[in-house]
């Protein structure tokens, strides 16, 4: 199964949410493939500092990751798509993003928690990045469950 979390510029929501969901995931991440995009993302860029600090108090390393454009053929790819915003979801509707695989991560599965969205922490302080980091945690941590339940009905 292929996960792609998307964003504006892949540098601090969706690499975030990536290595969230990649680490709630456990044993079955071995049979789920997570990356992340952004849809105005330069090629090549590091995380943002902030986004390398607030991961790495619960253990998670950044230092690794490397922006991605989000393209048609990323889009195409993927059994799943999670934004952050809407006009995230609307980009890669127009990549042409198969019906039904494109989602906002604070919404799905439905009905998600709609009023938690994830603002983009981009400039800001800290603390925006920590309350990010805080909405990403809480909804992967409903996203995964569904994600591996998925998994087991397609093995049966």
């Amino acid at each position: 199964m292929r996960v792609l979390i998307v964003c504006s510029g892949n540098t601090c929501r969706s690499p975030l949410a990536a290595a969230a969901l990649s680490a709630a995931l456990g044993p079955e991440m071995a049979r789920v493939e997570v990356s992340s995009a952004g849809i105005a993302a330069a090629e090549g860029l590091p995380a943002s500092v902030q986004s390398m600090a607030v991961a790495a108090r619960s253990g998670i390393d950044l230092s690794a990751h490397r922006s991605r454009l989000a393209t048609s053929e990323r889009v195409h790819a993927a059994d799943l798509i999670l934004a952050m915003e809407t006009h995230h979801l609307e980009a890669v509707d127009a990549l042409g993003a198969d019906f039904g695989k494109s989602h906002l991560l604070s919404t799905w599965p439905e009905p998600g928690e709609p009023g938690l969205e994830i603002a983009d922490p981009f400039g800001g302080s800290i603390e925006a990045y920590e309350e990010c980091w805080s909405r990403i945690q809480r909804h992967v941590a409903r996203v995964a469950p569904h994600i591996i339940e998925t998994l087991r009905s397609r093995s049966l």
